[in-house]
């Protein structure tokens, strides 16, 4: 070798060993700062459902061949909101029997879930819960009653958005 050709290949490698590092931390930091929510979608950690989906899906199936769940609100506020749901049969009679609990959630993060019991007043089942962010809500409604169980998720939000 002459002195004038000199040899790349230790920097190059040298500096695809830092680039490589580099990702790896930037990886790390992207997991620390994002982190795994839990979902809560049948209102049981996923272990639960995991262990019983298929009972889970079997009862889901029967509510929903057998029942309706109805909600009145189309929107929610800042501050105290009352969510209204009727539970109707399929012959359209109200169903009065059945416990109504809600899990009123952000669709990203756990961090703000409520739980309540909705209480039956009139024909209705009535829950109140205060919002303190604006944004996107998951509303979760688990019906139960004597012979069944059934979820079902409704999404309202305390702005403005426009139906598609």
């Amino acid at each position: 070798m002459t002195e004038k050709s000199k040899n790349y290949w230790p920097h190059f490698i040298i500096g695809l060993v830092l680039f490589s590092a580099g990702l790896v931390g930037w990886t790390i930091k992207a997991a620390i700062d994002n982190p795994v929510e839990m979902d809560n979608s049948y209102m049981l950690n996923y272990h639960t459902v995991d262990d019983n989906i298929n009972d889970i899906l079997k009862k889901q199936q029967i509510f929903d061949k057998n029942y309706k769940l109805a909600i009145e609100n189309e929107k929610l506020e800042l501050g105290k909101n009352r969510i209204v749901f009727k539970l109707f049969d399929k012959s359209g009679n109200i169903v009065e029997n059945a416990k109504v609990s809600l899990l009123v959630t952000r669709p990203e993060t756990v961090k703000y879930d409520k739980k309540i019991d909705a209480k039956y007043i009139g024909d209705r089942y009535v829950a109140e819960v205060d919002l303190d962010l604006e944004g996107r809500w998951n509303i979760i409604a688990k019906v139960k009653l004597p012979d069944v169980e059934g979820f079902k998720t409704y999404k309202l939000s305390t702005l403005d958005i426009p139906k598609e």
